[in-house]
C-alpha cells in the first residue's frame, strides 16, 4: 500500500462523518446524501488540501535557524 491509499481512506471517513452530521439536522435523507457526498468528495478535497500545503511549504522555503 502506498501513501495515497491511507490518505484517501482518511479523507473518505472524515468527509462521510462530516457530511452525515451536517445533513442529519435536515432529515435522514439529507444525512444519507451527506454521507455519500462526503465519501466521494472527502478524499478529493483532502488530497487537494495536502497539495496546496506542499506547494506553500515549497514556495516559502525552510526557516533559517536564526528565525524560529
Amino acid at each position: 500500500m502506498t501513501l495515497i491509499e491511507p490518505i484517501m481512506l482518511v479523507g473518505a471517513a472524515i468527509g462521510g462523518v462530516v457530511g452525515a452530521v451536517w445533513g442529519f439536522g435536515s432529515g435522514v435523507g439529507w444525512a444519507a446524501a451527506g454521507l455519500l457526498g462526503g465519501l466521494v468528495l472527502g478524499p478529493v478535497l483532502l488530497i487537494l488540501l495536502l497539495l496546496v500545503l506542499a506547494m506553500l511549504l515549497e514556495l516559502r522555503g525552510k526557516r533559517s535557524p536564526e528565525r524560529p
